[in-house]
């Protein structure tokens, strides 16, 4: 199971332009895959020496070499839950282990899009709760952090956790990570062991189409534009690339398009100078590189209807 909780990075954009042949084309660019990606390894667990315990009464902390995502070792985050016991005022607690962030590490997250990391779960339960474990992201000053449940963590398998970091309370300033488990999801006795591998910070690259909106699904012959909200991923040669907007019937040519200088969010307007016959469209947001190249490409299909006069 892999969760993909998705990253949305944004662009402007309203310039029109002449016409265009719209699908002939095949992008050269990789856009929203892994492929797309580069990472920044936090940690890869094979010396856990750095995680800390907080609750030692109830939990265990160790390299394994069991579950391994990649390399020779993943940190074990080992529990038997225990309702009597753990920190004085609350026996049915937070078992937690976490890593505080030094001189040496990254604590400026603001560049990247995702925090990373894979988790495998053994348990003596027949199922996981519904919030089986949990993330935490610690800034500066007091009581200055950000929590993320993980609900899709899975028994007896892999899943891959991915946090947006335009989430985190203040990605310029990460201190602390820290998973931890809330007893009261579980019963007294429950043993639950999650293997934690490939703790790491990514980005898009090159750039991407993370979303494509019409304001409208269904045109009126008569209406003389289309507007659509985009978003875009990727940091390098934004500067150097164009957006265009195209409809066209059937997947034939355009009968009008728009194309301008790509930023990070918003909306491009398409002029509609002609009236459109009624029937099924195809509204396609391109995108350019400074040599004309297609990028990436993604398509909204919408209706035309005779309009009411």
């Amino acid at each position: 199971m892999i969760r993909q909780v998705t990253l949305w990075l944004a662009f402007v954009l309203t310039l029109a332009c002449g016409p265009a042949v719209v699908g002939e084309e095949t992008p050269g660019g990789k856009g929203m895959t892994e492929a797309n990606k580069e990472r920044l390894v936090l940690d890869d667990m094979e010396d856990v020496a750095d995680w800390g315990n907080g609750s030692p009464d109830e939990t265990t902390i160790s390299a394994s070499d069991r579950h391994v995502k990649e390399g020779r070792r993943a940190l074990l985050f080992a529990n038997l839950v225990d309702h009597t016991k753990g920190e004085k005022n609350y026996p049915i607690g937070w078992p937690r282990t976490g890593k505080d962030l030094g001189s040496g590490d990254a604590t400026d997250w603001s560049a990247y899009d995702f925090f990373e990391c894979w988790i495998y779960v053994e348990t003596s339960r027949a199922s996981l709760p519904k919030e089986p474990l949990g993330v935490g992201f610690y800034h500066s000053g007091p009581k200055r952090s950000s929590h993320f449940p993980l609900p899709d963590v899975a028994k007896d398998q892999w899943a891959k956790v991915v946090i947006p970091i335009d989430r985190i309370m203040a990605p310029k300033d990460v201190r602390r990570v820290q998973f931890n488990i809330s007893e009261s999801n579980y019963k007294h006795g429950d043993r639950v062991d999650f293997y934690i591998d490939e703790v790491a910070l990514t980005r898009f690259v090159a750039p991407a189409i993370a979303e494509v909106g019409l304001e409208r699904k269904i045109l009126y012959s008569h209406d003389r534009v289309l507007r659509a909200s985009y978003k875009l991923a990727g940091y390098k040669d934004l500067e150097t690339t164009a957006v265009e907007l195209a409809i066209a019937k059937d997947g034939g040519s355009a009968a009008a398009s728009v194309r301008g200088k790509a930023a990070r969010t918003g909306e491009i307007v398409l002029p509609l100078d002609q009236p459109l016959a009624a029937g099924t469209y195809q509204a396609t947001l391109g995108l350019r590189d400074a040599r004309g190249g297609l990028i990436d490409r993604k398509t909204a299909e919408l209706r035309v209807i005779p309009g009411p006069f």
